[in-house]
């Protein structure tokens, strides 16, 4: 059942932002809050092993318990609408891909009794699940990735198809039974690129129930212009023509990363170029988030569809998955 949120303000929702880790907290908290977000998913884990990625999740759950910062780890969204309510900002545990449990299928259970609420099946590579959208042969997914698709949905942990390659993805909305989830991606209709997803995926993201994040990474929305918040609403209207605005979210995706960054996340220069990347104007960051509200109702989305693609219909996706 959808919690009642007659009596609660809207949340404003950032489905990936993978530059806010436990040491730089303090550097980008400040402007998530100035920019009016109340709840992040942060990227605990991507490509590392277990004990890299405890180690990190261990870090978040210091800072929680010591109660320097503002911040709140959110389970469920009732968490997320409890925190907003007092004053701090929800973080949510989120994997960029499933390195982290290994070959252990029951690893899964461990990160999920510590907050994990959404994994992606891949990252740019091939992974024991899956092809990742960088990878030429895209064979699609594996036997343990319908395994780890199983346990998931058994955990009530929300899937990710962000980063998969497309036959990997296809075959999953196939293989699940729950809403599915892309936190961070745009319409490859409107840029052709391997990590932005085709119609099909749409559909059929939105067929079980789930939600896109549009994604602020200039090269997502652009090759040869400066990218710029108007571009970023162009796919949040493509993908509501497609399927439904109910069906849009937002997950900016923020980084600041070097050239070894760019080595170690196996990037491919076809489609990313070298750092440091220049953000869209009027969306640069997280502080210029409040922004997206007047692009949105310039475009004629009213303040009810403007409201869901905030952070709303995530919401309602992420309880018919993790329950309220």
């Amino acid at each position: 059942m959808r919690a009642d949120t007659s009596q609660s303000k809207p949340i404003y929702l950032d489905a990936t932002a993978p530059m806010l880790q436990p040491r730089e907290l303090g550097k980008y908290l400040p402007g998530i809050v100035a920019g009016g977000i109340d709840a992040v998913f942060t990227s605990a884990g991507a490509i590392e092993d277990f004990r890299t990625t405890m180690e990190i999740i261990a870090n978040w759950l210091e800072i929680e318990r010591a109660g320097k910062q503002k911040i709140k780890i959110a389970r469920s969204v009732r968490d997320i609408r409890s925190a907003k309510a007092a004053g701090e900002t929800a973080i949510v545990f989120h994997f960029q891909g499933a390195d982290p449990i290994e070959d252990e299928l029951d690893f899964l259970n461990v990160f999920h009794d510590v907050g994990l609420r959404a994994m992606q099946l891949t990252y740019n590579s091939r992974n024991r699940l899956g092809d990742g959208c960088f990878e030429p042969t895209d064979a699609g997914l594996s036997k343990f990735g319908r395994k780890v698709i199983r346990r998931m949905e058994d955990l009530s942990m929300a899937v990710d198809l962000s980063h998969a390659g497309a036959r990997t993805a296809l075959e999953a909305t196939e293989a699940a039974t729950r809403p599915i989830v892309v936190t961070h991606a745009n319409a490859r209709a409107l840029l052709d690129t391997p990590r932005n997803i085709s119609d099909d995926l749409i559909r059929a993201v939105a067929a079980s129930g789930g939600a896109i994040g549009v994604c602020a990474a200039p090269f997502f929305l652009t090759r040869e212009k400066q990218a710029t918040l108007d571009m970023l609403i162009d796919h949040v209207a493509y993908i509501a023509d497609l399927v439904g605005i109910e069906h849009v979210g937002l997950g900016f995706d923020f980084a600041e990363e070097d050239e070894d960054d760019y080595v170690y996340f196996g990037y491919d220069e076809r489609y990313i170029p070298m750092p440091p990347w220049q953000f869209p104007v009027g969306i640069a960051s997280h502080a210029e988030a409040g922004n997206v509200r007047s692009a949105l109702k310039a475009r004629g989305f009213s303040d009810k569809e403007v409201t869901g693609v905030l952070g709303e219909n995530f919401l309602a996706v992420f309880e018919r998955i993790w329950g309220a």
